[in-house]
C-alpha cells in the first residue's frame, strides 16, 4: 500500500497542479473513474510514459465518432490538455466549425475535470447556441436526452439535473447564478467563454467578475476564453497584464506540442484543494510551518497562454455587386432564387443574411410568391427556414439538424446576425450577404435606445463569407460593392458603448459591486451613459440616492428582464392586474405579434377581422386581449392567416407567459382583473401599471399637432404597426416601449398606450419634479 501511494505521489509530482481527479488520490481512488465514461486509466507502469493518460471515448460504432475525428482541434487535444495543467488562463483561438465549442468540455470531462462534484461550465452570448451545443454533446456520449451528463440553463428554460457535469449557458444565467447564488461559482473547476468576441454587457460583467474570482480561488479555477474572431492578446492581458506574466516554473520544453507530454521538473505538488486552508488552520493552532512553494501558487497564478486552432476552411469564391441596390431584401431574395435555378448540380444549401425577423418574415413570403415562375421540379425541390432569435426554440434547432438522406431538398434559410458564428449551420455551399445587421444603439441625448440598421462591419463580412466554406469550396454573394466593404468599420463597437446601462448597473450592484467606476472592464463605458443609466435606476426606485441598491432593487434583479419591465410587473401585484401585465411583458419579449397589410385590401380585411381584438388606446391592451383570446380558444394556422397573428411570436410569448409568472410568484399573488369589470376599466388599469415602468418614456401632443418626448422635447412618430397610428392619434399623452430610426427619418416609436397626466405624477413625482 505504501509503495503504491508513493507512486501515486510521483504521478501528481510530475502531473503538476490541481484538477478535480488529483484531490482525491490521495487517500482513495475516485469514484468516477469507472462510471464517468472517461475509459481506462493507463499509468506509468502500463505503457503511460511516466504520466497519467485516459482513452477517449469509443464512439467507433456510431457515425459521431468520425465526425469527431475529421474536427480540426482533434490535432491540439494533447496541448489543450497540456496547457489546462500549466496555465490559469487559455485564450483559444478557432474558427466556426473547428469543434472548440463542443470538443474542449468534453477532452475535460474525459480527463477528470468533472470529478469529485466538480462541473464545467461553458458560455454563449445565444440561447440558441447553448441549447445546439448541450444537444450536441449530449449525443456524442451516447445519452438519448440533454440534462443528464449535459445540460444547458438559458432565460425561461433549465435543462440541468444533479448528475450534470458540462453545463452550457448563456452569460447571463451565469452572471445570475453568481449574484443570487454562489458569488464564487465554486462548483466550477473551469469557465469557457465562447464567442468572446461579440462583448456584449453579459460578456463584459462576466469578465470582470471571473477575474476577481480568480484572486480568490487561486489556482483552483481554470479559465478558457475562445472566439472565431478574437484579439487574443488583449485578452490574456485583461487577466494577466504582460508586465506580470510568468512561464510556468514546472515547464521545461516548449509550450506547443502536440505529439506528447513534455518533460517537467519535478516538485512538490502545491495545488491540492484545501491545501491553504490546511496550512491555515495549522497556523492557527501550532502544529504547522508556512508553506514553502507558495511562490509558486503566485507564479501559476501569472501565466497564461494562447493556442490557434487551424478551421476548417475551404476556398470561397466572393462576388461583389457592381452598383449598389436599391432593395436588398428583394435583391436577397432575387439571388437566391437565381442560385437555386442555375446551380442545379450543387444542391448545397443557401445561407441568406438580413437585418431583422421582420425581413426574414417577408423575405419567405416573397420567395413563396416567386414559387410558381419556377418548373415544378424546382418547386418540390427547394424549402424556405427562417433563423433569428425571437423564434420558439423548435424552429430555431431545426436549422441546425443534419438532413435526413431522404430529404433531398436544397434549404434556403433567411437568418439574422445570429448564424455568423456561435453553431455551425450545416450543408451551406451559397452565402448571401445583404451587408445589413439590425443593432441597439443608446443615444445620450435623446435618452433613447434606438435599433438602428446599419452596415455590418468587415470582421462580420469575413465571418458571414466563412459560412460557405465549412464543407466543400463555397461561394458568397455580396449584394454591395468591394468600395463599401472598404469603408466598412473594422470591427463591431463593443455592446457597452452603444446600448443603454441601466441593467449592467443593476447586474453589477446586485453582485455587491458599488463603485462602478472601479470595476475592471474590457472596454470602458462612457460617463454620460453611466449617469443616465443610474438616474434611470434611481427613478425606478431600483437605487437610493447613494447609489445603493434598494430592497425594490433586489427583486427587480431577480427577473430575467429590463429593469422597467421588472419595475412593472412588481407594481402589478399592488395594482390587481398581475396576470395581465405578464401577458404584456410576455409580448415585449417577443417580436411582432401581428404581420401588417401590405395592400389596401388586406388592409381592409384587416380592419374586419381585428375589431373584436384591438383596443384603440392601447398597443399593450391588444396583445393582451389575443392572448387571452388564445387561452379561451388555441389559434390553428388558418385562424392566425385570417387574423394577420404571427403564430410563431404568439407561441413564444405564452411560453414566456408561464416563465415569468414563476419569478412573480415569490412576491405576491398573481391575481387578474375581475369579469365584472368593463374592458374600459381592465385597459385603463393595465396602462396605469404599464407608467410604473415606461414613465421615462413618454410623449405629449404638440400645438403642430405631432408628439414630443416630455423629457427633451425630441418629436417622434407613432409607427404604422401601432392601432393609435389608426384611432389613437390625437390623445394629449403617449407611452410607448421601443424606439428606432424611423423609415422617413427622426424617430418612430412602436408599443404604445394612451396614458393620462395625472398617472404620471402619481406613479413618477421625484422624476418629473
Amino acid at each position: 500500500p505504501d509503495q503504491s501511494m508513493d507512486k501515486k505521489r510521483n504521478i501528481l509530482d510530475q502531473g503538476g497542479f490541481w484538477k478535480p481527479s488529483l484531490s482525491s488520490s490521495f487517500g482513495h481512488s475516485s469514484s468516477n473513474n469507472n462510471n464517468n465514461g472517461g475509459g481506462d486509466v493507463l499509468r506509468d507502469d502500463e505503457g503511460g510514459g511516466g504520466a497519467t493518460a485516459i482513452r477517449p471515448f469509443n464512439f467507433a460504432t456510431t457515425p459521431l465518432a468520425m465526425q469527431r475525428q475529421c474536427l480540426p482541434i482533434v490535432k491540439h487535444r494533447t496541448q489543450l490538455l497540456y496547457a489546462m495543467e500549466h496555465y490559469s488562463v487559455i485564450v483559444v483561438v478557432g474558427e466556426t466549425g473547428s469543434g472548440k465549442s463542443t470538443q474542449i468540455p468534453h477532452y475535460l470531462y474525459e480527463n477528470g475535470w468533472c470529478d469529485d462534484g466538480f462541473s464545467i461550465c461553458c458560455t454563449q452570448p445565444r440561447r440558441i447556441a447553448a441549447q445546439t451545443l448541450a444537444q450536441r454533446v449530449s449525443q456524442e456520449m451516447g445519452e438519448r436526452q440533454v440534462g443528464q451528463t449535459v445540460g444547458y440553463t438559458v432565460r425561461f428554460d433549465d435543462c440541468t439535473s444533479p448528475q450534470t457535469a458540462i453545463r452550457y449557458m448563456t452569460d447571463g444565467m451565469l452572471l445570475r447564478e453568481a449574484s443570487l447564488f454562489d458569488p464564487l461559482l465554486s462548483r466550477y473547476s473551469v469557465i469557457m467563454i465562447d464567442e468572446a468576441h461579440e462583448l456584449n454587457r453579459n460578456t463584459e460583467v462576466l469578465l470582470g467578475v471571473l477575474k476577481k474570482i480568480r484572486r480568490k480561488r487561486k489556482n483552483s479555477l481554470r479559465i478558457i476564453v475562445c472566439s472565431a474572431t478574437i484579439d487574443a492578446k488583449s485578452f490574456l492581458d485583461f487577466f494577466i497584464p504582460e508586465k506580470i506574466r510568468t512561464e510556468p516554473s514546472s515547464i521545461s520544453a516548449v509550450k506547443d506540442n502536440t505529439k506528447g507530454v513534455p518533460e517537467r521538473k519535478r516538485r512538490k505538488r502545491w495545488g491540492r484543494v484545501g491545501a491553504e486552508d490546511d496550512n491555515e488552520n495549522d497556523k492557527i493552532e501550532g502544529k504547522g510551518k508556512e508553506v514553502k512553494d507558495q511562490p509558486q501558487s503566485k507564479d501559476f497564478q501569472n501565466n497564461g497562454t494562447i493556442i490557434s486552432i487551424d478551421g476548417r476552411q475551404h476556398p470561397v469564391d466572393i462576388l461583389h455587386v457592381d452598383e449598389p441596390v436599391a432593395d436588398y431584401v428583394k435583391e436577397t431574395v432575387e439571388t437566391a432564387i437565381r442560385i437555386h435555378v442555375e446551380k442545379s448540380h450543387d444542391n448545397g444549401d443557401i445561407l441568406c443574411f438580413l437585418a431583422t425577423g421582420e425581413e426574414i418574415d417577408h423575405a419567405i413570403r416573397m420567395a413563396e410568391d416567386m414559387l410558381p415562375s419556377l418548373t415544378r421540379q424546382q418547386q418540390q425541390q427547394v424549402a424556405f427556414m427562417p433563423l433569428y432569435g425571437t423564434l420558439p426554440y423548435q424552429m430555431q434547432s431545426a436549422v441546425f439538424r443534419p438532413k435526413t438522406g431522404s430529404d433531398t431538398r436544397r434549404r434556403i434559410i433567411f437568418a439574422s446576425n445570429i448564424a455568423e458564428t456561435s453553431v455551425t449551420v450545416p450543408h451551406i455551399s451559397f452565402v448571401v450577404d445583404s451587408g445589413f445587421v439590425k443593432m441597439p444603439y443608446f443615444d445620450t441625448r435623446t435618452g433613447f435606445e434606438r435599433l438602428i440598421i446599419c452596415p455590418i462591419s468587415q470582421a462580420s463580412a469575413r465571418q458571414r463569407a466563412g459560412r460557405s466554406g465549412r464543407i466543400k469550396p463555397g461561394q458568397c454573394y455580396r449584394l454591395y460593392t468591394e468600395n463599401s466593404m472598404l469603408n466598412m468599420a473594422t470591427n463591431t463597437p463593443p455592446e457597452i458603448h452603444r446600448t443603454g446601462l441601466s441593467p449592467f448597473i443593476l447586474i453589477l450592484k446586485s453582485l455587491g459591486i458599488h463603485n462602478i467606476l472601479s470595476f475592471d472592464m474590457m472596454n470602458v463605458p462612457s460617463v454620460p451613459a453611466l449617469c443616465q443609466g443610474l438616474e434611470s435606476l434611481f427613478a425606478l426606485g431600483a437605487i437610493d440616492e447613494k447609489t445603493n441598491l434598494t430592497s425594490l432593487g433586489e427583486k427587480m434583479s431577480e427577473f430575467p428582464t429590463e429593469p422597467r419591465v421588472s419595475r412593472m410587473m412588481l407594481e402589478s401585484l399592488s395594482m390587481g392586474c398581475s396576470r395581465e401585465i405578464l401577458k404584456v411583458a410576455s409580448a415585449l419579449q417577443v417580436r411582432a405579434l401581428f404581420y401588417q397589410p401590405r395592400t389596401p385590401k388586406q388592409q381592409i380585411d384587416y380592419d374586419s377581422v381585428m375589431g373584436d381584438i384591438i383596443d384603440r388606446k392601447s398597443d399593450h391592451v391588444t396583445f393582451v386581449n389575443l392572448m387571452e383570446m388564445n387561452e379561451l380558444t388555441p389559434l390553428n394556422n388558418e385562424d392566425c392567416k385570417e387574423r394577420f397573428v404571427n403564430r410563431m411570436a404568439l407561441k413564444r410569448a405564452c411560453e414566456v407567459t408561464r416563465q415569468l409568472s414563476r419569478f412573480l410568484r415569490k412576491y405576491g399573488r398573481i391575481a387578474g382583473m375581475d369579469n365584472g369589470q368593463s374592458d374600459g376599466e381592465v385597459s385603463a388599469c393595465v396602462r396605469k401599471c404599464l407608467t410604473a415602468g415606461f414613465f421615462s418614456n413618454v410623449g405629449k401632443l404638440g400645438k403642430d399637432g405631432r408628439y414630443y418626448s416630455l423629457k427633451g422635447s425630441h418629436m417622434i412618430s407613432i409607427s404604422t404597426s401601432s392601432v393609435l397610428h389608426r384611432f389613437g392619434m390625437g390623445e394629449e399623452y403617449i407611452i410607448f416601449g421601443e424606439t428606432y430610426d424611423g423609415s422617413k427619418g427622426g424617430i418612430e416609436v412602436r408599443c404604445v398606450s394612451t396614458v393620462e397626466g395625472k398617472w404620471l405624477r402619481e406613479l413618477a413625482p421625484h422624476y418629473f419634479d
